[in-house]
């Protein structure tokens, strides 16, 4: 089974960019301990209010299962309000 690899970005409202950059915060550390978890970190770009989560899973079933999690809904429901855009979840393949 091939891992997933996936780029989330996050584009902040203007002026709630640090509010959004702690909520994020908050899905790292659980995200990090779900099972078939590799590599979850959070980034912060040199544009303002814009961040990326770049992630790493076993298999698409285990991203699912993050996704469906109650610490993830819970936080990405919050953040609904302080975005500019919706979440966009980009599927990366290697280029070889």
């Amino acid at each position: 089974m091939e891992p997933v690899r996936v780029i989330a970005r996050v584009v902040a409202r203007d002026g709630k960019a640090d509010e959004l950059k702690a909520l994020l915060r908050r899905l790292v550390t659980p995200t990090r301990a779900e099972q078939g978890c590799r590599y979850y970190e959070l980034f912060e770009s040199n544009l303002p209010g814009l961040f990326y989560f770049h992630e790493l899973w076993n298999s698409r079933e285990d991203l699912n299962a993050h996704a469906a999690s109650s610490h993830f809904i819970e936080i990405t429901g919050k953040a609904k309000e302080l975005m500019k855009e919706p979440l966009e979840v980009n599927f990366l393949e290697e280029v070889q």
